[in-house]
């Protein structure tokens, strides 16, 4: 039987047991589905493009879909688009927003390294939308998550500053994931969950009208504040029946251990070079 979709990691803070693949914080993914090919994120530097080149992966005219603005995201687009020339870009209208990453009382900028009109000029073809929206057949971005559930919420530390230079939490409204309609179900493929994972694997099933979720890959935030809303999310999780969890990224080690612990035959550890096939 043909495989309906193949999902490759080409970055992830983590690379196994493999030496001829390179790890750093951030995230990106290779997706095949139903005769397309998308890059879903771009990692924070070049990573993305050195893996493919190891892993076998041709990039030459693959559009690009963003979850959001963050720089371990978003750092790796001006390397892809020397490999990939002009390609669409999917993204949210706020993925430019300035952004800030508040440790210690000291605000780090973490938002895309680059503006606009530059990535334009290398090749870029931006599609913004705040929407849910079918980019292929089968193929869905979120568009922006209602946070519906009583314990997934806005991270704190992440901020902006508003219009008069106030420090303000920042909604990341930008925030979506990427849904693959498969005949059995879905197959939810995330960037960092801002919105909450629960609160988007909800709202994949009420874009795409379907109710069954196969599986989950990507980012969960749960490494960053989440620990203490995981057992919830573990129930809610239980409620999903899924088939495949498999986290990466800002998820962390702790909250991912536990997940392999109560998930043992569902759970796979999603590092640079991870395949999935369905």
């Amino acid at each position: 039987m043909k495989p309906e979709m193949r999902v490759v990691t080409l970055c992830e803070n983590s690379a196994g047991l493999r030496r001829d693949v390179l790890a750093e914080h951030g995230f990106s993914a290779y997706v095949e589905f139903g005769g397309i090919r998308l890059i879903f994120d771009t990692g924070q530097t070049t990573t993305s493009v050195h893996n493919a080149r190891v892993l076998g992966i041709d990039l030459a005219g693959v559009p690009i879909a963003l979850s959001h603005g963050h720089y371990d995201h978003t750092g790796g687009l001006a390397s892809l688009l020397e490999e990939t020339g002009p390609v669409p870009v999917y993204a949210h209208p706020d993925v430019f927003d300035a952004r800030y990453s508040r440790r210690g009382g000291v605000l780090w900028q973490n938002g895309i390294p680059f503006d606009r009109e530059a990535l334009e000029e290398m090749g870029a073809e931006f599609s913004l939308s705040r929407n849910a929206r079918e980019i292929s057949s089968g193929l869905w971005l979120t568009g922006e998550v209602p946070r519906s559930t009583d314990f997934e919420g806005t991270d704190e530390n992440q901020v902006i500053l508003s219009e008069n230079g106030e420090i303000v939490i920042d909604p990341l409204l930008d925030d979506q994931a990427l849904v693959l309609v498969l005949a059995r179900g879905l197959f939810v493929l995330l960037g960092c969950a801002h919105s909450g994972m629960i609160n988007t694997l909800i709202h994949a099933g009420r874009v795409t009208g379907v109710d069954t979720v196969l599986g989950v890959a990507g980012g969960t935030h749960l490494g960053f504040g989440g620990e203490d809303n995981l057992p919830k999310t573990i129930e809610a999780l239980r409620a999903l029946d899924l088939e495949i969890l498999a986290p990466s990224h800002c998820t962390g080690f702790a909250a991912a251990s536990t997940l392999a612990a109560e998930f043992p035959d569902r759970f796979i550890l999603n590092n640079v070079g991870t395949e999935i096939v369905l």
